[in-house]
């Protein structure tokens, strides 16, 4: 059983979308430090570290996602705990609200317009 926000396999392919784009911007600062005249050896040091980090975990992220997948070939089911949501869904539609609140409206500008003429 899968566990929403921890080890599902979505949960596994957002966290790998984000570190390959993390990935990319280390190593696009890395090469545009190489690029400058006088490059700063720390800085490129910097960058590399970060930029392994990523690749490891990319790497570990690819296994478990392998591994994932393996579990549902081989049982041929996926299964997941359901997911709570916090928020309520509204009782009514923004249209029948809107409907609603100009009625309202309509209703008091009438009334107004009734009271003016009668006095």
């Amino acid at each position: 059983m899968r566990i929403p926000n921890v080890d599902t396999l979505a949960d596994c392919i957002d966290r790998l979308i984000v570190e390959v784009n993390k990935l990319s911007y280390f190593e696009n600062r890395k090469r545009e430090e190489h690029a400058k005249p006088q490059p700063d050896a720390a800085t490129i040091a910097h960058w590399d570290n970060l930029s392994r980090d990523c690749c490891e975990y990319r790497s570990l992220l690819k296994s478990k996602i392998n591994e994932v997948l393996g579990e549902i070939v081989a049982s041929g089911e996926y299964k997941t705990l359901r997911e709570v949501r916090t928020f309520r869904p509204p009782a009514g539609r923004l249209a029948d609200l809107l409907v609603s609140r100009c009625q309202e409206v309509s209703e008091r500008i009438a009334q107004s317009l009734e009271a003016d003429l009668c006095s």
